[in-house]
């Protein structure tokens, strides 16, 4: 009785981008912390509520930005003990927190707004469409910064992009909302421009805590069909079966496999082995593989048996 068993788990192990997400983590930190200080101010100053939403948001983007920066540490920290992940859907959490604080922040400041829109207040325009010009410009630094660095790639830093490029919206809602004020007087496009942005943050951030849980809750990477990734493993010369096939991520960008390879009897195993290893890195790039190769001794003592049977006389 023969098997082969194989853990195969080479170059997924980090992020090629890694150190470039942390550089554009930290600038945007800083950037960010800086903006909401100044926007802040510049809200109390001309009791602009679109101004205030923008600052809390760049605010609650720098408790974002904290966590993706510490998340991003301990995905690269390497397996230990227990661990034997590491932790790398610490990543993966990071983005279920950021998504799920920014969506309960909106609904407070949706609430606000409508408050606003019932009974409206006076807001000096041209201060805030001052200070919403410069956001626009400094917002945009760190989605630039993340696009370099990868940030599609990674749901942690996608995230936090997506909380930066809501704040360019927020930024410009506020200055079209200042514009409008300071040329008509209509006080209600304060409040309504906060609605706005509440509304693309809402969605944006749906988004992001869909993709999240289906890595929580191991879900096949976008774009693999575990029926058709079976179909190819058994397209494999030699094997005969495959079966308890599952296909999931540890983390963005880290799809892993286990499965049972049946294979005739009289193949070499662990040949195939390889083969069908190839196979999966070719066709779906996943390289972490857990594969238990079988030989089919039911067919072969089948084989046996008529091999051994008295051939009847002509």
């Amino acid at each position: 009785m023969a098997h082969t068993h194989a853990d195969s788990h080479h170059g997924h192990h980090g992020h090629s981008h890694g150190l470039s997400t942390g550089r554009a983590l930290w600038i945007s930190l800083v950037l960010t912390a800086a903006l909401g200080l100044v926007q802040i101010g510049g809200g109390l100053a001309f009791d602009s509520l679109a101004l205030i939403t923008d600052a809390v948001h760049n605010l609650s983007d720098g408790i974002a930005v904290l966590l993706a920066v510490g998340a991003t540490w301990l995905a690269g920290m390497p397996p230990h003990g227990t661990w034997t992940f590491g932790y790398r859907r610490a990543e993966v959490l990071a983005a279920v927190v950021n998504a799920l604080f920014l969506i309960v922040l909106s609904v407070g400041i949706g609430i606000e707004a409508v408050l606003r829109l019932l009974h409206p207040q006076p807001v000096e325009g041209g201060g805030v469409a001052i200070i919403s010009a410069v956001a626009i410009v400094l917002n945009l630094i760190p989605v630039v910064l993340l696009l370099r660095a990868g940030a599609r790639n990674n749901l942690n830093a996608n995230a936090t992009m997506l909380h930066f490029a809501g704040d360019v919206l927020a930024s410009a809602a506020a200055l079209v909302a200042g514009l409008v004020i300071a040329l008509t007087g209509w006080e209600q496009a304060d409040p309504l421009a906060s609605l706005l942005v509440v509304a693309l943050i809402i969605v944006a951030s749906l988004r992001i805590l869909r993709s999240a849980v289906r890595v929580l809750l191991e879900e096949a990477p976008p774009g693999i069909d575990p029926a058709d990734l079976g179909q190819r493993i058994a397209a494999v010369p030699g094997v005969c079966d495959v079966h308890d096939l599952h296909v999931w991520q540890i983390s963005d960008g880290f799809p892993a496999l286990s499965a049972h390879v049946v294979v005739d009897p009289g193949v070499d195993a662990h040949a195939t082995l390889h083969a069908v290893q190839r196979v999966l890195a070719s066709c779906c790039d996943i390289e972490h593989t857990t594969i238990q190769v079988d030989v089919d001794h039911a067919r072969g003592l089948q084989i046996q048996a008529r091999l051994t049977q008295p051939q009847e006389a002509p």
